[in-house]
């Protein structure tokens, strides 16, 4: 009896540069990501290279194809933070509408990466409070500050001006709402049971006015 198989011709096409980048990018967010997880979860101090590998799936050895020490990839992580955030705060600044609107546009979208990324708020209070980590990163986070506090109190300043906002020291009430943003940050990451109105709605109720201004006020 005879059998007959048939043989197919593999074709072997080279890829791209193109795709060859994509490839790595995706490959480095891979390990970004794997990182946050384990900063957040270990500490600066306390996360070791083998225990990022581990948690992205891949070798120790590919980790040092991308990054050169721990400290780097922390760096890294506190960089794309930073300008996220920034951006995302003058985003929200350059919306139309009035000041407390945009605000709260700000808040709703600070508290969706709350839900998603709460590890990365970790990672970035660790920068804040820490001094173990690296001075790179520490003046990262010193920047964000600054920066992110200086659009909110613009947002403030012109919502008093419309009688949206209440009054006070917007420079105050920036730092206020910052640390309420902080605070839920660490709560979430806790697991905290958080209450079921949302925390845009409660954040932007401490700090806009519930009835409009009288006259002359």
């Amino acid at each position: 009896m005879l059998t007959y198989r048939s043989v197919k011709e593999v074709v072997l096409i080279p890829r791209t540069e193109k795709v060859n980048q994509q490839i790595r990018d995706e490959r480095r967010e891979q390990i970004l990501a794997a990182a946050a997880q384990v900063f957040a979860r270990n500490g600066y101090v306390g996360t070791r290279i083998d225990g990022i590998a581990a948690a992205a799936g891949i070798s120790k050895g590919l980790i040092y194809h991308y990054f050169g020490s721990k400290e780097e990839i922390f760096n890294t992580l506190i960089e794309s933070a930073t300008h996220g955030t920034i951006r995302l705060y003058q985003q929200a600044f350059g919306l139309p509408g009035g000041a407390a609107e945009r605000l709260r546009w700000l808040m709703e979208q600070v508290a969706t990466g709350l839900v998603e990324q709460p590890h990365m708020f970790m990672v970035v209070l660790q920068a804040f409070v820490s001094d173990a980590v690296p001075q790179e990163a520490r003046e990262l986070v010193s920047t964000l500050a600054a920066k992110t506090r200086s659009i909110v109190a613009q947002f403030i300043t012109e919502g008093q001006q419309n009688g949206e906002i209440v009054q006070g020291d917007p420079e105050h009430l920036a730092f206020l709402l910052g640390s309420c943003i902080q605070g839920l940050a660490v709560a979430k990451a806790m697991s905290t049971p958080m209450p079921s109105l949302s925390a845009a709605d409660s954040l932007i109720r401490l700090f806009t006015r519930s009835t409009p201004p009288e006259s002359g006020d």
